[in-house]
This record gives structure tokens, sequence and C-alpha cells, in this order.
């Protein structure tokens, strides 16, 4: 009996892989997908209508007890970038408090002084045809509890 070869061995596994790769085209899967595996990641399958193209920069600041104003971070909260902005500052912005909430308890554990409101200031960058329109948007408050508070 004659041996296979690691040429042979590896040529093998790399026809089964492509081979794996043609089951979700071979497959049906309704509207959702029609041709190409990978258009069931967000990040390939997710395109955008044709619009203004926007910027939306939020910056959360925390007041203290003493009146010291201080910029938070996802770095005090121990988050990444990404995370910080789309599970707290974007629910924040659209008046969720249990996520401002969230940010004064971490806060608190965290940092020295004890945080008493939050403040997220919000401005939208607009392309539009005459050129960049600058919205600033209301700033939304959330006032700590007496027993958020340290």
């Amino acid at each position: 009996m004659r041996r296979v070869g690691a040429r042979t061995r590896i040529s093998i596994f790399i026809l089964i892989v492509l081979g794996l790769h043609a089951l979700p085209v071979l497959s049906y899967q309704g509207e959702r997908q029609t041709r190409w595996p990978f258009l069931t990641w967000a990040m390939y399958a997710r395109s955008y209508p044709p619009g203004p193209i926007q910027v939306v920069r939020r910056r959360l600041m925390a007041i203290s007890r003493d009146g010291v104003s201080r910029r938070v971070t996802y770095r005090d909260v121990g988050l990444s970038g990404p995370g910080f902005s789309n599970n707290y500052l974007a629910p924040f912005s659209r008046g969720d408090s249990s996520a401002a909430r969230w940010v004064v308890d971490r806060l608190n554990r965290t940092w020295p002084d004890s945080v008493t409101e939050l403040r997220l200031e919000t401005v939208r960058y607009r392309l539009v045809d005459p050129g960049l329109a600058i919205d600033t948007l209301p700033v939304l408050v959330y006032r700590a509890a007496q027993s958020d508070a340290r």
C-alpha cells in the first residue's frame, strides 16, 4: 500500500476547506444571501442608502460633588472605544438613563471623588452641497440619585 505524501494531504485539506465555502451558496437562505458566503457578516452585507455623510462626536463630562468637571473616556470605565460608544454613549444620547447610571456607578467605584452628574455634549458634522454643516445638539444631563453617589 502506498503512503500519501505531505503535499497530497495539504492539497486535500485545502480542497475540503474550499468545498465547505460552497455550502452556504448551495443551501437556500432566501433573500438574505444569494451568492457569496461572506455576505452573512455585517461588515460586508450592510450597505447604507445614499444620503448625507455625517459624523457624530460625543463628549461625556462627569461633575463631582465639589463641582469639578472631568472628561470621561473609554479608558476610565475599562472598555474599548467602540464598546463604550455603542453600549453607553449612544443609548444615553437616545435618553436611556440606565446607561448613564452604569457609567456613574463605574466611575464612583474607580475615581477618588464622587460623581453626581453626567453631561453628554453632542456635535453632528454633515457634509452637504455647500460644504460642512455643524449642528450642536442639546446637552443631556443625568443627575445621580443620592444612593448612586458615595
